[in-house]
């Protein structure tokens, strides 16, 4: 009698331990989901911050494509309303030609720094796909320790543990891989951003220094323009 009692308070024990241990795991594996929730709502403002920097810089493209397009625009109705020996003669087509050089070249920058975003993009958008995929292996693992815990059952235990390990695999290449990528794209989209900030300022400081050399050809001396400031 005393030898089954024993026994008894042995098994007892043991599912007590049992039942605390399978609770630590539910309260970790609950912890676990919380931060893969979190990892996808981190990617996803990443996401979304990344795509409005790609906006702006489109409208920086498209500026620079309208610009180009109005000077051709512009060479296009000189050659028509003039002969060819005018037209070659003419001083503002040198002008024309090196605004639609350096409005052209202006474009093709601007494009190669909007083409740079994509990666970033994507990356953030497969590491938003790929923390979801962790999130759901950890709620399947909850589930199961769940059930392990009802039924006193040890394998759905280590089954749960087995599959909130899988979810920590997933997150960890997940991490891993974005960073890599991320990294590399935020380099090339900085360099692409300096290459264009830089090309404007040259043309910004060449072409101010054009108009105020027409100006002065225009107006000598400045006295027509000193004229109109005082009106």
């Amino acid at each position: 009698m005393s030898s089954l009692q024993e026994k008894l308070e042995r098994a007892e024990s043991a599912a007590h331990i049992s039942s605390k241990r399978i609770g630590v795991t539910i309260a970790l594996i609950g912890a676990l989901i919380a931060f893969c929730a979190a990892m996808v709502t981190s990617e996803q403002n990443k996401l979304t911050r990344t795509m409005t920097e790609q906006t702006q810089a489109n409208s920086d493209f498209t500026a620079a494509s309208t610009k180009f397009r109005s000077v051709m625009n512009e060479l296009g109705n000189l050659h028509i309303q003039s002969s060819p020996e005018s037209t070659a003669a003419a001083p503002e087509l040198r002008r024309f030609f090196r605004l639609s050089l350096d409005y052209r070249r202006e474009r093709d920058v601007a494009k190669t720094w909007v083409d740079t975003y994509q990666p970033a993009i994507d990356a953030h958008f497969d590491a938003a796909d790929g923390y979801e995929n962790a999130q759901l292996f950890a709620e399947i693992a909850l589930v199961v320790a769940s059930l392990a815990i009802l039924l006193s059952n040890r394998s759905a235990w280590v089954l749960s543990i087995l599959i909130a390990v899988v979810c920590l695999g997933v997150l960890t290449w997940t991490f891993l891989k974005t960073r890599r990528s991320v990294s590399h794209a935020i380099g090339n989209i900085r360099q692409a951003e300096n290459a264009y900030q830089q090309l404007r300022k040259a043309h910004l400081a060449e072409n101010q220094d054009q108009d105020e050399r027409t100006l002065e050809e225009l107006d000598p001396g400045g006295k027509i323009r000193a004229e109109i400031e005082r009106n």
